[in-house]
């Protein structure tokens, strides 16, 4: 079963979404799926976070990985660097941070796309007209110009 901060790696590498996270206190009771190794730090010696970080690091996932269409990670392949508790603690707030700014950018690219596929639902169905310039021709994309 799945413990908060716990750290979940996909077996197959690519194919989108996050090799490694963090599991959170919502997936904490579930059952480990299919595809997924979990490592499961103790606290008092190594930060979750910091974890993490290094495992998900693009080389380290490359260097564990086997095959050629479709790649295998092997947990016991991925490293580690050895660092003092503090020190993993200030890394592994940074991954915190980092694995914040690329959730906000997610969201922020899905509601643009939803507001590019409304915005043109919007044209297609009447619901909104084209701006006019002042002198009562379309606005022009600037975009090309």
């Amino acid at each position: 079963m799945i413990a908060a901060g716990d750290i979940l790696v996909r077996a197959v590498a690519g194919g989108g979404g996050a090799m490694i996270r963090v599991a959170g206190e919502e997936e904490a009771g579930a059952l480990l799926g299919p595809q997924l190794h979990l490592f499961r730090p103790d606290p008092t010696r190594l930060d979750p976070w910091f974890l993490a970080g290094f495992l998900g690091a693009e080389d380290n996932i490359a260097g564990a990985s086997t095959g050629s269409t479709v790649l295998s990670v092997t947990p016991g392949r991925l490293r580690v660097p050895l660092l003092p508790l503090e020190e993993q603690r200030r890394y592994g707030e940074a991954f915190r941070g980092v694995h914040a700014l690329r959730a906000e950018a997610q969201r922020a690219t899905r509601l643009a796309e939803e507001t590019a596929r409304l915005l043109s639902g919007g044209l297609t169905g009447g619901q909104l007209l084209p701006s006019r310039d002042d002198d009562g021709t379309a606005t022009r994309s600037r975009g090309g110009d």
